[in-house]
């Protein structure tokens, strides 16, 4: 389902919300995936209602809205039984896509990335998956194809997605081969939905065209996998800002972000070039350089390896990142860094805005558990 994100702050009751920041002023949030789930406040409007599959009541509100780095989360309450927790999966410009299995007969997207992109008043949804596909009976020779899902806003009336089988955009020399692709993350900018794989590059379609085709674009510096994969995305980012697409890669050598060998890390940015596109390095931070600053050395914050970068939407040379405490339940911090300047802009204790349920015997109010974020810029 997709919800307006661009109303105003409602109010809500929880105690743990009374200190809440401000409502966003900023012209982007920055969205926890989490979904806060229970009845909704009697003072809170719903931003966006309807119904399940099964036919029961769905009803959403923005239960904190706050100016980033601080995130923004979203309140939902259904009458219907819930298979899998709702999560906030995609997002471009005030819409969020919001993510909730119910129990139902045939298909559902309950493990691939469904994205989400604006146009004027239309909108579309679109899945990504890909599948081998024999071409040769004699041989039984395979081919690896790409299959799109989409539901358009414009056709919405039926209820109905389309599908179409699409050619993988291959290109070896470009680092994308058969059978490895592995969609890690997401985000949308012009219409375009672009499906990220961090040990590759991005697949990118225009989804309002009417002759569908993706394209590749592959990621600089970046190393192929080779079949022992690890999930990059606590230590990569690619996202937009003022039109441009950034991609960050914090480079940590395989330390481990709890480790404090951190010798040879260093924060790259890049910037897509266009109409080249080609990708040209902006600026490099070396780990050690940050952490030697007089304000680093003075503050609270613990000397470890950054994780989950995060691009500031409007601010270029911007970035914020989480960094955590040695122990698993250590306080984190939400960290803000010029890279032009390579200084410390701003620091403070991450927020949870979610107890976990399973974990009532530690507090947990500012334990970063590692959930990624989704940022979208409002009021455009």
């Amino acid at each position: 389902m997709a919800i307006p994100a661009a109303a105003g702050a409602l109010p809500h009751d929880p105690p743990r919300d009374d200190a809440a920041p401000p409502p966003v002023r900023a012209g982007w949030a920055l969205f926890d995936m989490r979904v806060a789930t229970g009845h909704l406040a009697s003072t809170a409007a719903a931003v966006a209602a309807c119904k399940t599959s099964n036919g029961w009541d769905v009803r959403l509100s923005l239960r904190r809205v706050a100016t980033p780095p601080s995130c923004s989360l979203v309140q939902l309450y259904t009458d219907d039984d819930v298979s899998e927790e709702p999560t906030v999966v995609a997002a471009d410009g005030d819409l969020l896509l919001i993510h909730m299995v119910v129990p139902v007969e045939g298909t559902c997207f309950t493990e691939e990335l469904n994205g989400i992109a604006r146009k004027g008043n239309e909108f579309v949804v679109a899945n990504l998956r890909t599948h081998m596909d024999v071409v040769d009976v004699a041989t039984m020779r395979e081919v690896e194809v790409a299959v799109l899902w989409l539901y358009r806003s414009s056709s919405s009336a039926n209820e109905q997605w389309e599908t179409k089988q699409l050619a993988m955009p291959y290109a070896p020399r470009e680092g994308i081969v058969e059978v490895f692709w592995h969609t890690d993350t997401l985000f949308s900018s012009r219409g375009f939905i672009c499906w990220v794989d961090f040990h590759r590059g991005i697949i990118y379609c225009d989804v309002f065209s009417p002759d569908l085709k993706l394209g590749f674009l592959r990621f600089p510096g970046i190393e192929m996998w080779r079949g022992d994969r690890e999930s990059p995305n606590m230590n990569r980012a690619v996202s937009v800002c003022r039109g441009h697409v950034k991609l960050v890669d914090i480079d940590d050598e395989g330390c481990f972000c709890r480790d404090d060998n951190y010798d040879g890390c260093t924060i790259t940015t890049s910037t897509l070039k266009l109409p080249e596109f080609e990708w040209e390095e902006e600026a490099a931070l070396r780990l050690t350089d940050l952490l030697s600053l007089p304000s680093y050395q003075d503050s609270p914050l613990p000397r470890a390896v950054p994780i989950l970068p995060i691009v500031d939407m409007e601010e270029d040379n911007i970035l914020h990142f989480i960094v955590n405490g040695p122990g698993f339940f250590d306080k984190a911090w939400m960290v803000t860094v010029d890279m032009k300047t390579k200084s410390l802009v701003h620091y403070a204790l991450y927020e949870n805005p979610i107890e976990a349920k399973d974990c009532s015997a530690y507090d947990l109010s500012n334990v970063f558990l590692e959930i990624p974020f989704v940022s979208t810029l409002l009021f455009h």
